[in-house]
């Protein structure tokens, strides 16, 4: 089998725990794959403007789905997006700001052009800009939302288990879900959205089937992705239901460019060449 596309979980997956990437061999891999009508494809949580960051002078050649697959983007268009209903958005910041059991949230609305923070510490804000660009803190949530497309709500607390909070987002509040994000934080996104759903625009947009691609991935919110996928891989650091989830799991983790290097690999091996 000959997979054309590969998509890549970011944090725990594509991307150090220090945040870097071999960014000249993911360089070197693209320039092979293109005029082999081959693609890749950054599959994550994280917001479309500060994606294209991440990949500085390669932002343009690669694609994207982001927000867990609220935002889909091939050939640097915006394929396709789903916003949270405001209504729903509403019903759910007034729980999280009185219901006891969401009590120090951090709050994040992500946006089409900013991402939107409570207020909290001042080191919980630099830490939010590790992943997110145009980071503003309002003074009303609430009023951003009434006037703000929203793509995906961010939740995260210090230092606890979230399974209860969790929990209460999935049977609580019809028509969205949670999805552990990693990092003790929840992504809560339209119930119909997964990383499987965006991948399946954009397979539409590029004219491919799930057997042509190979997803990578870590954490909860890549298991549809992985299921979909012709072939799913997880990396060592992945969480055990991502490793039972996934076709092939590697031996390497995030740390070591797992992914990157399997992709070249598999290509040498396919095209019985050699990627400098």
């Amino acid at each position: 089998m000959t997979y054309r596309l590969f998509a890549a979980d970011m944090d725990g997956t594509l991307l150090t725990d220090k945040k870097t990437f071999d960014i000249a061999l993911l360089r070197r891999l693209i320039a092979f794959m293109t005029p082999r009508d081959m693609f890749f494809a950054a599959a994550s949580g994280n917001q479309y403007q500060h994606l294209q960051t991440t990949f500085a002078d390669l932002h343009d050649k690669i694609d994207y789905v982001a927000e867990n697959g609220a935002v889909v983007v091939a050939r640097g268009q915006i394929i396709y997006e789903s916003l949270l209903p405001k209504a729903t958005i509403d019903q759910l910041l007034a729980a999280l700001t009185s219901d006891p059991i969401f009590a120090g949230a951090q709050i994040i609305l992500s946006g089409r052009d900013h991402a939107y923070m409570n207020r909290v510490a001042p080191e919980d804000v630099a830490m939010a800009k590790f992943y997110y660009d145009s980071l503003v803190v309002p003074p009303n949530l609430c009023a951003v939302a009434a006037n703000t497309p929203i793509y995906k709500i961010a939740l995260s607390w210090r230092g606890q288990d979230i399974n209860q909070q969790l929990d209460r987002i999935n049977h609580a509040f019809p028509g969205v879900r949670g999805t552990s994000s990693g990092r003790g934080g929840i992504d809560v996104i339209a119930k119909h959205i997964s990383k499987a759903t965006g991948l399946m625009k954009l397979e539409e947009a590029r004219q491919l089937m799930p057997v042509d691609v190979m997803a990578f991935g870590d954490n909860g919110n890549d298991l549809e992705m992985l299921r979909h996928a012709g072939c799913g891989v997880a990396v060592q650091n992945a969480i055990a239901p991502v490793k039972s989830a996934a076709n092939v799991v590697l031996e390497e983790t995030n740390n070591q460019d797992a992914v990157l290097r399997y992709i070249q690999r598999y290509l040498e091996e396919t095209y019985q060449t050699t990627i400098d």
